[in-house]
């Protein structure tokens, strides 16, 4: 106990360096346990989702697991042994198990039977009629009753009552209310009497209770109530059993990646681990219908852990580096109470096991608190929607599990070991030490002697070779780069950079400050020659607090730039391919025949290979289009995939593109810069001569094509138009001309482009089905837009949603994780370089106390003091966050391109391009602003506070 109570003497003694460290590890500690948090819970949302689009796609339901049996042997004894088996491995593995059940459904059918009519009068009985009997668990509450009424649960005089479908009446040719005895089912019983009472259907065919098998097929079965046909027919009954089952369904809006895992084990495992013994007496069939949407997450997990270390890597080095400077400042207050233990006889290992007790307290706070932060962060990480823009995404489901906790626990550790290096450090030196140590102030630090800047730059610039090769090479070969993009020495390289290049410029600084000083020394006022001499000789004071502020602030840009670059790219990608709001086509009618029956389909096909059919299309309304609700600008837009160009003695297929180019310039999509001009140049250049036409690059080259040739165009089964040449472009709305493959490089057939008058080609060509560019206004409602086309009864036969399809990219986990991830980390820099700032200027001010009552007892006013210590402010951390600013940048320019390894390398259209925002910089630089005023504020206050009597009294001692 009086371990303990020292300990916390000496923690609130130093309050607020304590108060710093706790709040490092917690930061460190909290990152660390919402990895494993934030992994499970988007995996699960995006499990959640696949699972909604494949129910809504197939009609399966995903949280279904179900089995058949069908029986080869026909002993009693073996056939109600496998039945015990069943219900024994269902009872344990699935009611019993993680599943939370919506439905828990048993099948048991018998092999089939004569059916002989009671009363040969009223029915013949020289039909043969082959039935079987079966039940379902639960069927009398999911059918609906066409005609009579559902049988009894009890024999009603010796007979049976049993349901039916109207395809078994048909078949077994039957009459409700009518007896039928099966006779001689096993040779020594009885016959037995039945009666169909009922004729049902399905009350709802969208239940899941149908998932597996509806009423459709059953058209020879006899349905008795499964409580009568598990008392009397099973267990070694009279009748033997064809096909036994179960199905159960669970909530799949409930599962996690274990219950994902323990599905995929039972469509693998289930049959062999029910059956065991009786495997060779049964044939089996297990349906998991969600397996194909879990199947992948084993991969996507792993992908994702890889993701969020890598992404985490530069925020742990600045935390690491946040906690070995305070847990510095912490050890230099205290160097002279180790020497003075030192000397006094106490070893190394006592002096680093105080200190260990003490750092394992803070450990200890840290890990207790440090989880449920780490699911505050995990709840930040799961609402954004893009960089630093939050949305309320309820669906993402956080759980503190017990890898967050392993996580958790390993950081502290990580953190408590990373906390002691500057004690094992200090523990060497005596007081002849410290004092040596003071007397070579002006030496150069260490990392300048052994140069750690020029290292860490060549190791960056290693990296950036290692990559860009990696990067030419995929481009070469046309592979996809998507597996590099989750290597942590991708993130982890820019920091190396940005530390190593803000290390060099702050090497070189003192000397830039020592030329300012010798430039005007006989001209300053005395506070600003006192700050220049000062920050130009004892400089080394400062390194700790610009490396903080320049790995904190650039380290945040790089972060920010690379989030809104992949952002962009991706984003645009998705804008350039569909090419507007939304694309739609109405259903034409046409001329076209109806499809062949099988018998003559080879003799048409003849003749439809001989000479194309042409087929007339009738145009819809497309005013239809331009007045639903929220459009503002809508345009045709035609496109022909497979057409035909001829110049000189040169032929080959291009896709033909028809447009209006007043309407299309206002309704298409087209990033700026990517051609030479703006895109309504070129549209006005051919917008006066309906012959005009432009060409993409890759078809001016393959057919040698310059301005006012003239190309003869056409499909199959038409007669080529004439239209001239007006314009070549590299790009426009949904041409790529990458190609698809690297094997279409070598026959020079990259895709190509032409774009004429939309007019033209219906009026000299063909009319043939377009599609319509809508614009939608600004705040438009999409979802109304949908209930009109409906309302007015336009047919649809495409539809796609660009905005839609970009608020559903946001939700891919790698994307979420970057912009979390990303967006957390920018958030936790300016925490950290705020406190870290605010921290070093209170200690500094402290230290100096005695030289700042000096200076007020020499004469000099409060202004001329807090003077002073603005230019001392702006010299230091102004230059820091100058350099920070410029490392920052530089790093975008030099390793953002490398995200290109996100995507496609070879194929990405647009060109990947780096996207600067400017509004993170202002940020950052208000954070700074913020960070001086308040700093001044608080010293000025400590000024004003501080006696004269009081330094000289402490210069006295």
């Amino acid at each position: 106990m009086s371990v303990l109570i020292m300990l916390f003497r000496k923690l609130a003694r130093n309050r607020w360096l304590a108060a710093s460290l706790l709040a490092g590890m917690l930061c460190c500690i909290a990152l660390t346990s919402s990895m494993p948090i934030y992994k499970n819970a988007v995996l699960r949302y995006m499990l959640v989702q696949d699972m909604d689009r494949g129910y809504a796609e197939t009609g399966n339901h995903p949280g279904v697991v179900s089995i058949d049996i069908t029986m080869r042997d026909d002993d009693p004894k073996i056939q109600a042994a496998i039945m015990n088996q069943l219900a024994s491995y269902w009872a344990s593995h699935i009611k019993g198990g993680s599943l939370k059940l919506l439905l828990d459904q048993r099948i048991m059918e018998t092999v089939r039977f004569a059916l002989t009519p009671a009363d040969p009068s009223r029915i013949d009985a020289e039909e043969k009629r082959s039935a079987k009997f079966a039940a379902r668990t639960g069927l009398e509450d999911k059918v609906r009753v066409v005609d009579g009424v559902l049988p009894k649960k009890e024999p009603v005089n010796g007979v049976y009552e049993v349901m039916v479908t109207d395809n078994a009446l048909v078949e077994l040719k039957m009459l409700l209310g009518q007896e039928y005895t099966i006779d001689d089912p096993r040779k020594d019983r009885q016959a037995i009497r039945v009666k169909p009472v009922a004729v049902i259907a399905e009350s709802d065919l969208s239940d899941v209770y149908w998932s597996r098998a509806s009423l459709g097929p059953e058209r020879n079965t006899l349905f008795l109530p499964d409580e009568l046909f598990s008392r009397d027919f099973a267990q070694e009954g009279p009748f033997v059993f064809s096909k036994i089952g179960a199905l159960a369904a669970a909530d799949y809006t409930r599962f996690d990646i274990p219950t994902a895992e323990f599905m995929i084990d039972l469509k693998s495992n289930m049959a062999a681990d029910m059956m065991g013994n009786y495997s060779f007496s049964v044939s089996s069939s297990v349906w998991v219908p969600g397996s194909d949407a879990m199947t992948a997450y084993a991969d996507r997990e792993q992908t994702l852990r890889n993701l969020l270390w890598s992404l985490n890597v530069p925020l742990f080095i600045l935390i690491g580096f946040y906690l070995y400077i305070v847990m510095g400042m912490l050890i230099e207050r205290q160097k002279s109470e180790i020497a003075v233990l030192r000397s006094r006889g106490a070893t190394r290992r006592h002096i680093m096991s105080i200190y260990a007790m003490e750092l394992g307290l803070i450990a200890v706070f840290a890990l207790a608190a440090g989880p449920a932060l780490g699911a505050a962060f995990t709840r930040m990480l799961g609402s954004t929607s893009t960089f630093l823009s939050f949305v309320d995404r309820g669906a993402l489901e956080v759980q503190i599990s017990a890898e967050s906790w392993l996580y958790a626990a390993g950081a502290a550790i990580v953190s408590w070991i990373l906390g002691l290096v500057p004690v094992f450090l200090a523990t060497g030196d005596s007081i002849v030490d410290q004092n040596r140590a003071k007397a070579r102030e002006g030496k150069r630090p260490k990392w300048q002697t052994f140069g750690l800047d020029i290292v860490l730059l060549c190791l960056s610039f290693y990296g950036y070779y290692v990559y860009s090769q990696r990067m030419r090479d995929l481009v070469k070969l046309g592979l996809d780069g998507k597996s590099l993009s989750a290597d942590p020495l991708l993130y982890t390289v820019p920091t190396l950079f940005i530390l190593g290049a803000s290390l060099l410029l702050i090497r070189a600084y003192p000397l830039i400050v020592s030329f300012l000083y010798r430039l005007g020394r006989k001209r300053w006022s005395p506070q600003l020659y006192s700050t220049l001499l000062l920050v130009s000789r004892r400089n080394r004071l400062y390194h700790g607090l610009m490396v903080f502020l320049v790995l904190t602030i650039g380290t945040g840009i790089y972060n920010a730039n690379t989030a809104r670059t992949i952002n962009g790219n991706m984003e645009d990608q998705i804008w350039y391919a569909k090419g507007s709001d939304i694309v739609l086509r109405q259903h034409w009618q046409s001329d076209a025949p109806p499809p062949s029956a099988p018998g003559q389909a080879g003799q048409e096909n003849q003749q439809a290979a001989a000479k194309p059919a042409r087929i007339n299309y009738l145009e819809p309304p497309f005013e239809l289009i331009e007045r639903l609700p929220g459009v503002e600008r809508a345009a045709r837009v035609f496109v022909k995939e497979e057409s035909e160009a001829w110049l000189g003695n040169k032929s080959g297929k291009v896709r033909l593109m028809g447009i209006d180019t007043d309407a299309f310039g206002e309704a298409a999509w087209m990033k700026e810069g990517l051609l030479p001009y703006h895109i309504y140049s070129y549209l006005n250049l051919i917008a006066p001569d309906a012959n005009a036409v432009l060409l993409s690059k890759t078809a001016a080259d393959y057919y040698g094509a310059q301005v006012g040739d003239v190309m003869d165009i056409g499909w199959e089964g038409l007669r080529p138009t004439r239209f001239i040449v007006y314009g070549v472009i590299d790009y426009f709305p949904t041409f790529n001309p990458n190609p698809a493959s690297v094997e279409e490089t070598q026959d020079n057939r990259n895709p190509m482009l032409i774009i004429g008058h939309l007019e033209k080609i219906q009026n000299e060509l063909a009319m043939e089905p377009y599609d319509a560019w809508i614009k939608l206004a600004p705040g438009a409602d999409r979802q109304k837009l949908l209930q009109a086309v409906e309302e007015n009864g336009i047919a649809l036969e495409k539809f796609e949603d660009t905005i839609g399809e970009i608020a559903q990219s946001r939700l891919d986990p790698f994307r979420m994780a970057i912009n979390g991830v990303m967006s957390l980390g920018f958030i936790v820099s300016l925490v950290i370089s705020f406190i870290g700032f605010m921290l070093f200027w209170l200690l500094s001010l402290q230290g100096r106390m005695l030289q700042l009552g000096i200076y007020r007892a020499m004469g000099i006013s409060f202004r001329q003091l807090l003077g002073m210590l603005v230019f001392e402010q702006l010299l230091t951390t102004g230059a820091g966050f100058l350099i920070a600013i410029a490392t920052g940048l530089a790093a975008c320019r030099i390793f953002v391109p490398l995200y290109q390894l996100s995507f496609d390398v070879g194929k990405i259209v647009p060109p990947f391009d780096v996207i600067t925002g400017n509004a993170d910089i202002v940020r950052l630089a208000a954070a700074t602003c913020l960070m001086l005023a308040a700093a001044l504020i608080i010293l000025a206050w400590l000024l004003k506070r501080m006696n004269i009597y009081q330094a000289v009294k402490l210069g006295d001692d």
